[in-house]
Formats: C-alpha cells, structure tokens, sequence
C-alpha cells in the first residue's frame, strides 16, 4: 500500500511521479503529449493532408463515434444491467421526484413552502448514508441495494392506490409526504453502496465512458417517463390520471430492482472491509483533493439543486402553462443532454474534468441569467425560449454529472471508500436540502410585490434567478481551486496524521488553465 504524504509531491507513487516527469508535463519524446506538443503530425493527420473530409466520412465518423460512446469493451461482463437499472430507476424517480409529483401536490392546494419541502426530502434524508456505510461490509454492495430499492419501490405503489381509500384533498396531500418521506429514507439508507460499487466493478480508464453510457439511459429512461406522463397528464388532469402517472413511476422502479439484481457483485469480502475501514472524520476533512471537491459540490448544489422546482411554478402558476405543457418543455433538458452525450461520450475519458465542469457551469449560469430575463418581462415567455433554456441547462447538467463522477473517482482512495464517500454524500445533500427550503421561503417572503425598473420588471422569481447566476458565477470562480490528479489514487489510503494539509499548497502536476 502507498502511504499518503503531506504533500501532494509524495502523495503518488514514485513510479508515477517519475513518469509524470516525462508525459504529464511534456518533457519526453517518448510521450504521445510530448509529440502533440512538439505540433509532429499524427500518421492519419498525414494521410489526409491537403484534402478535407467528405461528407461521408463526416457521417462515418459520428457513427463511429456513437456506437464507441455506447461500446462495451473494456466494461466488465454483466455491467450492462447497472446502465439497464439506471434506464428504469430514471422512470421511476422523474415522476416521483420530478415536475409530476410537483404538479399532483400544487393541484391538491400545496404552498411554495411545502413544495421546497417536497423538493429538499431526498437531500434531508440523504445523510443516512453515513450509518448505511456500517452495514455495507456486512451485506455486501447489491444486497444492500437491492433491499433499499425494492423497499423504496413499495412506497411508491402505495402512493398510487392512495386515491382509492382518501377522499379529501389534505390527506392524500398528506400520503404524498408521508410516502415521500419513507422513499428517501430508504434511498438514503441504501444509496451509499452505489459509488463504491461501481468503483470496484469498473476499471479507472473506462470510467469516464462507462458513466457516460450510464448517463444516457438514465435520460432516455427519463424521456420515456416525461413522455408518458405528459400523454396521461394532456388537458385538464384529474386525481386518477396523476394516480397512474405514480403507478408508472412504481412499475419502472420494481423493473429497476430486477436488473439491480441480476449485475455482477466482484467484491470480496477483503475488498469490502478494505472499503469499510473506518477514517477519522478529521484526516478525510484535511485531504486538499477531496475537500475542494465536497466544497465545490456543497455551493453548485445549494445555488442550483432548489431552481428546477420554482422553474416548474413560475411557468404554471405565473406564465399559466398546462400540466402536460411543462412536463414536454421539462423533457427537452433530457433530450439535450443525452443527444449530447452520444457524441461527446468518448471525450469524458480524455478531456480535463475540471475544464468540462468550469464549461458547464458557465453555460449554467447563462441559463439562469435568461431565466431572469423571462420573469422580469425583459423577453416574452416563449414554449420555443423556454425549451432553449430547459436545453441547454440539460446539456450542461450532464456533463457536469459525468466530469464530476468521473473527479470523485480519482480522488477518493479504496481503503475507507464508503466513508469518503458518504461523507461526501453528507455534505452534498445537506446543501440540496437547504437550497429548495431556501429557495421556496424566499419566495413566500417576497409574496406578490413587484416593481418596475426601466423595462425590467422586479418580481419575486426576478429576484430569484438573479441572485442565481450571481451565485452561479462565483461557482465558476471557485472551479479553478479543485484538484484533479493525473492518475487515480484508489490503492492510496488516508491514515491518521498524515492526510495533506489544505493549508499547505500542493503540488499540482497537470495545469488545464486558470
């Protein structure tokens, strides 16, 4: 085992710092970035000097290009039932955390508050993952997600007979708390094997196209679920046409349980107590890598995790969009980030994480601005302006997902694994649970005032999306601190006294720009 240093100079294994002499930083021949650097031309660059493509082999190579995002070589055998669970377990929480719960509780007369509350459940409960984190050596990465999803899924089927034993509109208001309530946990329980599980199934080079793969069925999966609810969901709903959107989202997530069932299991029960291995909170806390990353998340999480519900309120009870009218305009976040996805999958392993996050986040920030622009009546609220928006925030959350997946992998070591990343769960949901309680008292302290300056009109979902891309804006700002390692440190290990100190400054092998 490598011992870890305090510094990120001794942090790596002297065989790689040895190498990143001659390929991280250029300073080989022997290195393919050397050469690139050095401008040598590649043999295919040579064959086709002087003659640029057809339009066939444009077509060729975006073909190429799909199916090497969507390839499985190099991925473990049976790996492909985690992207089917992902497909299926995206039906089920659209609906049961999405725009059509949303809509079910604000028809049964729910507040904005409650509806932030709706909203901030599943980060509230999301701590859970650190006593979860107990049981994972015991039971075992599946075993343990399996009884939490299929538990989970239960609740679900019950929330969608509640219509047929409640009457009024406050109970069945309260099943959907209630249920909702029991969903999380479970979920939170549960939740904390998944990272780690995938780390020890997946090798680090195929990482980045492996959750790219995971990433677009999850939104196909999504799509699906947007686009059914939005067929059950067309003209005036009533309380049976939302109770079978529900019983869809129950259906999908017992389908989910049976893939999540049948994907391979590779850890033995040494690699799990070498991922159960208890790290003081403190030693975690001071490694630079990590806790640059736990922050970062912390403020993106706060800032955005809350908007997509207040987006969904503005457009239906400001703007007066149908049900079925939000959820199709929801639905092209989805189509944007998996149309994107399929291209740019093969570039998850190859580009810098932290170059893809500063990106979309900047993109983010934009789609905010506009946002604000549409609710201060700087702009008319368009179904085509509207979808943009949904768009390009879709495009830019999923790289965001995939390029952040990808930077938790390389800084979070094997020994201790499920407490890093719980720990990270931690931190994380307990800024998606503030955001949308944040958001939503906001919004019911500003009330209905409004005021007009010059053409911009100041409402309280002005104030909102504007004091969004402030904060947006200085998430971007805080991206260049976050530490990305050239090589992963899963065989690292943080020991008492001698995780890196934050204060110090690190090593910092490869630079991708400010």
């Amino acid at each position: 085992m490598k011992d870890w240093a305090p510094s990120m100079g001794r942090f790596y294994d002297p065989r790689q710092r040895a190498s990143l002499g001659r390929r991280g930083l250029g300073m080989g021949n022997s290195s393919a970035l050397g050469q690139r650097r050095e401008g040598s031309p590649t043999p295919a660059r040579q064959a086709v000097a002087g003659s640029g493509p057809t339009s066939a082999a444009r077509v060729g190579h975006a073909i190429v290009r799909l199916f090497g995002t969507l390839s499985g070589a190099g991925l473990p055998r049976g790996s492909v039932n985690m992207n089917w669970f992902s497909l299926f377990n995206a039906v089920s929480w659209q609906i049961a955390l999405g725009a059509p719960v949303i809509l079910y509780a604000q028809k049964l007369g729910a507040d904005d508050a409650l509806l932030g509350l709706l909203g901030a459940l599943q980060p509230l409960l999301a701590p859970l993952q650190v006593p979860g984190a107990h049981l994972l050596p015991r039971l075992g990465y599946r075993r343990a997600m399996v009884l939490g999803w299929g538990a989970r899924t239960a609740m679900l089927f019950v929330l969608a007979s509640a219509p047929l034993w409640l009457a009024s509109s406050s109970s069945r208001l309260a099943a959907i708390l209630v249920c909702l309530v029991l969903f999380n946990l479970f979920t939170g329980l549960a939740s904390g094997a998944w990272m780690p599980w995938q780390m020890e199934l997946i090798p680090h080079a195929a990482r980045g196209r492996f959750f790219s793969q995971q990433q677009i069925f999850a939104m196909f999966g999504g799509l699906v679920a947007l686009g059914m609810a939005a067929l059950l969901l067309l003209g005036r709903p009533g309380v049976g046409q939302f109770s079978l959107t529900l019983l869809l989202s129950a259906v999908g997530g017992a389908v989910a349980v049976l893939f999540l069932a049948s994907a391979p299991d590779p850890s033995a029960p040494q690699a799990r107590r070498r991922a159960g291995v208890r790290v003081p909170w403190l030693a975690m806390t001071r490694f630079a890598p990590f806790q640059r990353l736990c922050i970062f998340n912390m403020l993106f999480t706060l800032v955005l995790g809350g908007l997509g519900v207040f987006t969904v309120a503005f457009l239906r009870g400001v703007e007066g969009f149908g049900e079925s009218s939000v959820v199709v305009l929801s639905a092209l976040g989805v189509v944007g980030g998996l149309l994107s996805l399929l291209w740019s999958g093969l570039l998850m392993d190859r580009l810098p994480a932290r170059l893809i996050i500063r990106s979309a986040v900047l993109v983010m920030a934009l789609a905010c601005a506009g946002w604000c622009m549409v609710a201060g009546r700087i702009v008319p609220c368009s179904p085509p302006l509207v979808g943009a928006l949904y768009l390009f925030s879709g495009i830019a959350g999923v790289h965001a997902t995939v390029a952040n997946l990808r930077l938790q992998a390389a800084v979070i070591p094997a020994m201790g694994r499920n407490h890093f990343f719980a720990l990270f769960g931690l931190v994380t949901s307990l800024a998606a649970a503030g955001s949308p309680l944040a958001w939503g008292l906001l919004l019911n302290a500003l009330g209905a005032a409004h005021v007009y300056t010059g053409p911009l009109l100041w409402n309280r979902y002005t104030i909102c999306f504007a004091g969004a891309t402030a904060l947006v804006f200085g998430v971007f700002w805080y991206c260049r601190r976050l530490i990305e390692a050239p090589w992963p440190v899963a065989e690292t290990a943080v020991t008492p006294g001698n995780a890196p100190a934050v204060g110090r400054r690190p090593f910092r092998p490869v630079e991708y720009g400010g």
